[in-house]
């Protein structure tokens, strides 16, 4: 962990117990997944019972399957009646666009994973930490947790976001030790609820898709691009293990959505958190990520274009790439 993200994490309980003489407000990104959602359940269950989870619209089946398992009650945020002495605490995001639902508001706090890359909402208080895997990873190893529902929570949390354990550190393995240990359960148990089986229209959509990839050689490597109706995230992963090195599936819903995925052996040579905040832009919202794994959103009018702009800035790194080093990207 960098020093300064050790240093935020280390003030989290402080800042928490602050909190604790307010009414609490939990929201997380919209389409919340189970990073977002088992932060929440955790934060919730250590903060006390004046605590409302609140998500901006519903949350992904994933998320939505953790939140029945653990008896999680929800409130949707545009339901909620305030007096003005709430406190607001936003979980695993700090983009704008992501986080519509905030706008005008200041957060009391801001607890997140992703990179910050420029233009993100600003709270009163922020725990950032980039190279943990997820937002669960933070709170696992800031609070240890010992009851039970908090840790496969958590557990489920990171499970889900470092796509089991395929983006982990030893941080991660250190807290998936300690919340395991503590959960009662199995991990085979805990891996069901951080993973949401597919239905057959899933299935059935993610064959459809692969109608739409294009494969194109750089270098050596391989680039494919598709698009999908739903479950782009998922597609994006399908495509990397049918064997490209950097995958981009755009979904044009009632947004403009485009999920990436990189393989470990373009690391150093291609900066995909940072591709996707210029494919933000493109799409007139934001994008940000990890090194193996990212996601964009905005505009479905402009995804063709902001596709285009993936394809290109990708081919610029992998081509300008040189022992490791990135040159500056102009495009």
């Amino acid at each position: 962990m960098p020093k300064a993200a050790a240093k935020e994490a280390e003030q989290l309980p402080a800042i928490l117990r602050r909190l604790r003489r307010k009414r609490c407000i939990l929201t997380f990104h919209s389409l919340g997944d189970a990073d977002a959602a088992g932060a929440a359940i955790a934060l919730k269950r250590h903060l006390g019972s004046n605590c409302t989870i609140a998500p901006p619209d519903k949350p992904s089946s994933s998320a939505r399957r953790l939140l029945e398992a653990t008896h999680s009650s929800i409130t949707m945020f545009h339901e909620l009646k305030f007096s003005g002495n709430e406190a607001v605490v936003a979980l695993d995001s700090a983009s704008p666009y992501l986080m519509r639902h905030l706008a005008g508001t200041t957060p009391d706090l801001i607890i997140d994973h992703h990179a910050r890359l420029g233009g993100e909402i600003k709270a009163k208080a922020e725990i950032n930490d980039p190279s943990a895997s997820s937002t669960c990873e933070i709170l696992a190893l800031s609070l240890l947790p010992k009851d039970k529902i908090s840790c496969i929570s958590l557990l489920a949390g990171i499970i889900a976001d470092s796509a089991g354990f395929k983006y982990a550190t030893h941080k991660t393995f250190q807290a998936a030790s300690f919340l395991l240990k503590n959960s009662g359960l199995g991990y085979g148990s805990i891996l069901s609820l951080s993973f949401a089986p597919e239905t057959l229209g899933e299935r059935i959509e993610s064959l459809r898709s692969c109608q739409t990839v294009s494969a194109e050689r750089i270098g050596e490597y391989i680039v494919a691009t598709a698009t999908a109706k739903s479950h782009e995230s998922h597609f994006a992963d399908a495509l990397i293990h049918l064997g490209a090195d950097l995958a981009f599936v755009g979904c044009k819903g009632e947004d403009g959505r485009i999920s990436a995925r990189m393989r470990e052996s373009l690391k150093g040579k291609v900066h995909l958190g940072e591709i996707m905040a210029e494919a933000g832009k493109a799409l007139e919202g934001s994008g940000s990520g990890h090194e193996l794994a990212a996601g964009a959103s905005g505009k479905r009018e402009s995804l063709e274009s902001a596709m285009s702009v993936c394809l290109k800035l990708s081919e610029q790194q992998i081509l300008s790439s040189e022992s490791g080093k990135i040159r500056k990207i102009e495009w």
